[in-house]
């Protein structure tokens, strides 16, 4: 039998088991959850391209259930993780079927990529024989890490022309669009009421205020996209979107009140005018960050200058950081000289403590070496985005140039960010980046298919 009528056999027998399962089984939440879960199968099954889809509309519009409890806090997850998992579990099943799989693994980043996850499986095994650890809680910070990682080659391996990249581009400029009016129709409603502090943060969110800073993450690498392709695009009607869409998610980075969102955006900004080289940016951009300090609302404008406050003693005045930035430099500090020093090399094992930055949060779990090794996957992808922009063809198309600016931009923002957030284990940032990441890799090799095929008609 041929793999592709296989494929469909497999496709057939799954869609009987649903319908047995449907006809026997009481339609309560469970059953409609497993039904749902079946169906995302069968559809990636039959055309990847619908679970590409499903994943960026899922990415910020999917609640967050409870899976366990630690001593030090709830583990949880989105119904997102299960999406993404199940149309990754779906995608491997299609990719064994129809070729060899290994070859989709042979990227420049997949063996110091492996190399960190090793090292987290190593540390918190280390941590479980010698010291006190939840095991429970570091399996699901690796699995995070993995999923992500393998969404970045399962994107890579259905990409097949420009023309796919571009639709998928556009849905997430839709979700973008989504996400800016939800929050926009938050904060309207909140200046209504006359609510005299209040903080944006994504749709379907749990806490109440407490994801702002994943709001902020989300709007500046977005930001950054879409005033890369707004940069290049000849279309008119694109730019008005693009600015209107731009209007909305800055408004929304501003109300989230996160102060590291803040710090992210000037190298952001910096970075998109390093790579873009248009002199016009300079201008508009000191521009828009003019009208942005004279209009800025007092809300804002409070949250950013009470960072820092001054306070008289018998002594004179003393400069003194606002509660949650000093809490935020103990926890560094305890860090550097209570947590490293008792296992430098290894850490602590993944997931034990929660320290609000990427950066010491990684230095505790696996020490020095993860560090290096996380710190290695980075940077290689940011030369391998690099490496793409410098290419004549990239710079020759407006779509790939574009895409490829903002991208960089939008990664010099993120590790900014991740100074004083785990960015790059939440789920609702990294999904965007590194699915962003496949598709600016991969243009090089869409661009040169495309020129092929028109040579070919031509």
């Amino acid at each position: 039998m041929k793999k592709d009528n296989l494929l469909i056999f497999i496709t057939l027998l799954v869609a009987l088991l649903v319908s047995f399962f449907t006809i026997r089984t009481s339609f309560d939440i469970k059953a409609l959850g497993l039904l749902f879960f079946l169906l995302i199968v069968i559809t990636t099954l039959i055309n990847a391209n619908i679970g590409l889809v499903i994943i960026i509309a899922s990415m910020l519009f999917s609640p967050e259930i409870i899976v366990g409890q630690t001593t030090s806090r709830e583990i949880t997850i989105r119904i997102e993780d299960l999406i993404l998992l199940i149309i990754i579990l779906a995608w491997f099943i299609r990719t064994a079927l129809t070729k060899n799989i290994a070859d989709v693994f042979k990227t420049p980043l997949t063996k110091p990529f492996f190399l960190y996850i090793l090292i987290c499986v190593i540390s918190s095994l280390f941590a479980a024989f010698f010291s006190v650890i939840d095991l429970r809680h570091s399996f699901f910070c690796i699995i995070k890490y993995l999923e992500y990682f393998l969404l970045f080659l399962m994107v890579r391996d259905n990409l097949k022309s420009l023309g796919q990249s571009k639709m998928l581009v556009a849905v997430f400029l839709a979700t973008a669009l989504m996400v800016g009016l939800h929050v926009n129709t938050f904060i309207g409603k909140e200046i209504e009421k006359g609510t005299t502090f209040f903080r944006a943060s994504p749709p379907v969110e749990r806490k109440g205020g407490g994801e702002s800073g994943t709001l902020g993450g989300y709007a500046i690498f977005m930001l950054a996209i879409s005033g890369g392709i707004l940069l290049t695009t000849p279309s008119v009607p694109l730019r008005v979107f693009l600015g209107g869409l731009i209007i909305l998610l800055g408004r929304a980075f501003l109300y989230s009140l996160s102060r590291g969102s803040y710090l992210a955006l000037l190298p952001m900004m910096f970075g998109f005018l390093f790579f873009s080289r248009r002199l016009v940016l300079i201008y508009a951009m000191s521009i828009i960050f003019v009208m942005m300090i004279i209009f800025m609302p007092n809300m804002i404008r409070s949250r950013i200058m009470t960072t820092v406050v001054a306070k008289k003693t018998t002594e004179g005045v003393h400069l003194k950081w606002e509660e949650s930035p000093q809490a935020r430099i103990e926890s560094w500090k305890g860090v550097l000289f209570e947590k490293l020093p008792k296992s430098p090399i290894w850490g602590h094992g993944a997931g034990k403590f929660f320290i609000d930055s990427q950066f010491f949060s990684t230095l505790t779990e696996v020490g020095l070496l993860g560090l290096f090794l996380f710190a290695r996957v980075l940077s290689k992808l940011f030369q391998m985005a690099k490496a793409v922009f410098n290419t004549q063809r990239i710079k020759s198309n407006d779509f790939g140039f574009g895409l490829t600016v903002g991208f960089l931009a939008g990664f010099i923002g993120l590790l900014f960010h991740a100074l004083s957030t785990n960015t790059f284990i939440i789920i609702r940032i990294m999904e965007p980046f590194w699915f962003i990441a496949a598709i600016v890799l991969s243009l090089p090799r869409l661009i040169l298919e495309e020129e092929g095929l028109a040579a070919e008609q031509g």
